[in-house]
């Protein structure tokens, strides 16, 4: 007998992978080491189960990412594929952070995935010392697939219900 849980995983299961196949570039939230917030993005490749992405010291995102390891991710739907506007796909995930050191073989391995996702750009850019190789590691997140649809997910993209308390309440 197939488990409620064993369903709703390979129903969905699927669906989260499309997404991160159609995905480019992930949405990053940031913080500063005074607290302040900074969202920006960055294309990415998966590998081992993290998100690496290749980005400059110059960017804010990056120095926030060196001084304050913690980062809040987030994979959305196109705007201009989606059914409604109000309930994109989205998978979000708080993630820790760690540097690649430059030319190990996890750098190296990670380097040629980001060229053969995103191009040559990425031999030229990975010879310059300002840019530097992140690796996030999923914690605990949330797959959004419609109004009322939320569906906690793990680190490992296992998928359980949430139990919404409240919906929608309608003005009277």
């Amino acid at each position: 007998m197939t488990t409620k849980q064993e369903i709703l995983q390979n129903r969905l299961g699927p669906e989260i992978e499309a997404l991160k196949q159609q995905c480019q570039t992930i949405l990053l939230a940031t913080v500063d080491k005074t607290g302040n917030p900074n969202v920006s993005y960055a294309p990415f490749v998966i590998e081992e189960g993290e998100y690496r992405v290749l980005i400059s010291t110059i960017a804010r995102h990056a120095r926030n990412l060196l001084e304050n390891p913690k980062v809040s991710l987030m994979l959305i739907e196109d705007e201009h594929s989606c059914r409604q506007i109000f309930a994109r796909r989205r998978l979000s995930f708080d993630a820790t952070v760690r540097e690649l050191t430059r030319y190990s073989s996890e750098w190296l391995r990670s380097i040629e995935a980001l060229k053969t996702r995103h191009g040559n750009l990425i031999d030229e850019l990975s010879r310059l010392e300002d840019f530097k190789l992140f690796a996030f590691k999923p914690e605990t997140g949330l797959f959004v697939k419609g109004f009322g649809q939320a569906f906690q997910v793990s680190s490992h993209d296992l998928v359980s219900v949430i139990h919404l308390d409240q919906g929608h309440i309608r003005e009277e």
